[in-house]
């Protein structure tokens, strides 16, 4: 593993970028191909209702971890990367033991919460989803904590193995389970003992990801002694948290709001199309994780050019790479319905192929948000997004009860582009820089 990696003293030319992507991109792809064999394995192993209780249950820790992380990975990404540049371990270390205190004790607050709730109001699930709903709590801090520490890898350039725990241990852990599970050691098929299962695998994820961030932190950071901006950071984290904090409500939405006005099962559909549809920003996601790091540098440097020319070989890299993928999804996806999920999952395909169109612009407008968050304009991003989650909101409840699945994906369409057509009007105004050189 250790020729994928990335150390702190290397320069960033053509041939490392190339290095970095391909790396990334094998773990992405990899990721995304684990998570459709899960959905598969899922979906045969509970059925569609089963299914839908359990992307419900994963909603709702994604949306519980809002308030828990509140932006914070991100924030430690582009402070680490500009602390490492500048030599400030004190404060790396300050800040990596401010962000852990924060995560922590808003997760035990969110997560008792939560509890209480649950505990009130019983007559709200079936048994079993509030079995999967408490269970699913448990989550949020482990989730959340493992967010810091990929950042932490990520800031300090170790991107390949910041991506190994969350990408590739958890859900090929998740999906040995549930090979066993279905085929060797037969296991009653709940929603609840999936859940079970699924704190153990991000268990072991989170532990063997903190050994690697153990080896890989520099030595700087283990001698020196603590030192902190908290005012600083907090207040830079506050207009990235409200960001992050939209940006998993938008992607959460419709899950809720089917649950509300539909069923478990269209729940479950449009989870599977959701997840087809995310193969369009393979490219782009990959693209965000290799030059964060490498923009907060740069920007530190004062290197606006260093960073425009960054920038237009990604985005042709992403926009070369994402039309080819688009066309096969919108090919190949009924036949993939038909064939591993069963065929009442053709009704996800409509919903697929608007996810994919939103998805097309979201990745063909490039990394504009990075750039705004890396750069100190983060709050030019949660202006954005906030316009996108009224939109997204509003459409919501006037399409969801008129037009079901395909409301939902209408509505996360309209969002996407309504947002990246917003900052993108905001990197040009901000930097100036080109896009496609």
């Amino acid at each position: 593993m250790m020729p994928m990696t990335d150390t702190a003293s290397e320069p960033l030319n053509l041939n490392r970028l190339l290095k970095l992507f391909s790396g990334s991109f094998l773990i992405r792809i990899s990721y995304y191909l684990l998570g459709f064999i899960n959905s598969v394995l899922l979906a045969r192993f509970l059925g569609a209702e089963g299914y839908g209780t359990y992307v419900f249950v994963l909603s709702i820790v994604a949306l519980l971890s809002v308030p828990t992380q509140f932006g914070m990975p991100l924030l430690v990404m582009r402070e680490f990367a500009s602390l490492q540049a500048q030599e400030k371990w004190g404060y790396m270390k300050g800040l990596a033991l401010r962000s852990h205190q924060f995560v922590a004790v808003v997760a035990t607050v969110v997560c008792l919460c939560a509890a209480w709730w649950l505990w009130l109001n019983p007559g709200n699930y079936v048994t079993e989803k509030q079995g999967a709903l408490l269970l699913g709590l448990l989550l949020v801090p482990i989730l959340s904590l493992g967010a810091l520490r990929d950042a932490m890898l990520g800031g300090l350039r170790h991107i390949i193995l910041g991506q190994l725990p969350e990408s590739i241990i958890r859900p090929s852990l998740l999906m040995s389970g549930l090979l066993l599970a279905m085929f060797v050691v037969p296991v009653a098929a709940s929603a609840d003992n999936v859940i079970a299962f699924y704190i153990v695998c991000s268990l072991v994820a989170f532990v063997t990801g903190w050994l690697l961030f153990n080896r890989r932190k520099p030595h700087g950071v283990t001698t020196a002694d603590a030192a902190f901006s908290t005012r600083k950071w907090f207040s830079a984290v506050l207009p990235i948290g409200l960001t992050a904090g939209m940006q998993v409500l938008n992607m959460q939405l419709s899950i809720v709001f089917l649950e509300h006005y539909s069923s478990d099962v269209e729940v479950a559909y449009y989870r599977v199309a959701t997840l087809m549809a995310g193969f369009v920003v393979i490219i782009l996601q990959v693209s965000n994780t290799v030059v964060s790091p490498y923009v907060s540098r740069l920007y530190a440097q004062n290197d606006i050019r260093g960073i425009e020319a960054l920038v237009g070989k990604t985005n042709k890299l992403i926009l070369l790479a994402t039309l080819p993928l688009v066309a096969g999804i919108v090919v190949v996806s009924p036949w993939l319905f038909a064939t591993f999920y069963g065929p009442d999952f053709s009704a996800a395909y409509a919903p697929l192929l608007l996810l994919t169109a939103g998805q097309a612009v979201n990745a063909l407008m490039g990394t504009v948000a990075l750039l705004l968050n890396m750069t100190g304009h983060q709050s030019d991003v949660t202006k954005a997004m906030t316009i996108a989650l009224v939109v997204n909101i509003v459409l919501h409840i006037l399409l969801i009860p008129l037009y079901g699945l395909e409301g939902a994906a209408f509505s996360s369409m309209a969002m996407l582009v309504i947002w990246n057509m917003l900052l993108w009007v905001s990197v040009k105004r901000r930097l100036g820089i080109k896009f496609y050189l």
